[in-house]
C-alpha cells in the first residue's frame, strides 16, 4: 500500500511530469504528497528568472530580478569589474522562486483529486537532501524528473536522480 509519496521540484518540464504521475498515484491510493523544492543554488540569475516567468510570477519577485540587475550593474560600474562576473542571487529571491514553484505543484495536485499534500523547501546537495525528506517522512516512494546532465558532466558529476535512485531503498520512480 502506499501511504506516502515525495515528489521534488525544481520547476523543469520533467519535474512537472513527475508531479503529474505522483499526483495521479497519490489520488488513486488516497496517499499523502509531500512536494520538495530543494534551493537552486547552482541556477543563473538568468535560468531562475525566467523560471519564474513560466510559472507565473508575480510582479513583487519580477521587481526583486529588477532590482538585483540594477544593484549588479552599479557594483560592477563602481568597481570596473573586468570580465563576467555572476549575479550572486540572495536567499530571499530563492526561497520566493521555491515558494512560486511550491504553489503551482500543489495547486496542480490539488485539481488531480489529491486531499493531503505538504510542501517543504530545504537546502543543501539536492540528492541528499531529497532523500532524507523521504526518509524522514516515512515516505513509500519517490516520484521525480530524470534530468540528464551533459555527457561529460553526467559521467564526473553523476545526476541528482541517479544519486537519490541509488540513496534510497526504497521505490524510486525516474519520470522522463
Amino acid at each position: 500500500m502506499i501511504k506516502t509519496i515525495v515528489v521534488p521540484t525544481d520547476g523543469s518540464a520533467h519535474a512537472k511530469l513527475a508531479i503529474e504521475l505522483a499526483a495521479d498515484i497519490a489520488q488513486k491510493f488516497g496517499a499523502r504528497l509531500v512536494i520538495l523544492h530543494v534551493l537552486l543554488r547552482n541556477a543563473s540569475e538568468y535560468e531562475l528568472e525566467a523560471l519564474c516567468a513560466e510559472n507565473k510570477m508575480p510582479e513583487s519577485l519580477a521587481k526583486k530580478f529588477e532590482d538585483l540587475r540594477e544593484d549588479y550593474l552599479k557594483v560592477v560600474t563602481l568597481y570596473y569589474v573586468a570580465g563576467p562576473t555572476p549575479i550572486i542571487v540572495p536567499d530571499d529571491i530563492l526561497m520566493e522562486a521555491g515558494n512560486l514553484l511550491l504553489e503551482n505543484a500543489r495547486r496542480w495536485a490539488e485539481s488531480k483529486g489529491v486531499k493531503e499534500i505538504e510542501t517543504h523547501t530545504v537546502d543543501g546537495a539536492p540528492a541528499d537532501k531529497i532523500v532524507a525528506v523521504a526518509e524522514k517522512e516515512d515516505a513509500d516512494m519517490i516520484v521525480m524528473g530524470n534530468r540528464g546532465l551533459g555527457n561529460v558532466a553526467g559521467l564526473v558529476m553523476g545526476s541528482v536522480s541517479h544519486k537519490v535512485n541509488h540513496l534510497f531503498k526504497r521505490t524510486c520512480v525516474l519520470v522522463k
